[in-house]
């Protein structure tokens, strides 16, 4: 069984002496069910340690896995508004709305997102950003 430890040294600590810190880490994942679940599953592990988890999520996605979210008190959705693309269709957030053929788009919808999530990270100032791009 593997275990997550974050140490860290205080200033003005003693020489050698280390505590454990809780981290606030924020993720964001590739817009796929298949890189989505999996963030969840590792913020679970994480959030189980103590540490806080913001999740950035395309719309309504949130519902489909807030029944995996072991931790709500620790795991946050922040739901990250998706910008139209020409050629994809109204409303499509992850790549189970769109046909194969308009996956490309998806990139360009992702990285459009890019102001909205440096607002996110701004405002949360976490420790640590994990995030996805396929």
């Amino acid at each position: 069984r593997s275990k997550i430890v974050i140490l860290v040294s205080k200033p003005g600590s003693e020489m050698g002496e280390v505590q454990e810190k809780k981290l606030h880490i924020a993720m964001y994942p590739w817009f796929a069910m298949g890189h989505m679940t999996p963030f969840l599953h590792l913020a679970n592990k994480l959030a189980q340690r103590g540490h806080k988890v913001s999740l950035f999520l395309p719309p309504k996605v949130h519902l489909k896995l807030a029944h995996l979210n072991r931790h709500p008190a620790l795991i946050s959705f922040t739901t990250v508004p998706v910008p139209a693309v020409d050629g994809l269709p109204v409303g499509a957030n992850t790549t189970a709305d769109i046909p194969l053929s308009a996956g490309f788009l998806l990139f360009d919808l992702y990285d459009l997102t890019q102001p909205t999530i440096d607002v996110f990270l701004a405002q949360l100032k976490p420790d640590i950003v994990f995030y996805d791009y396929a």
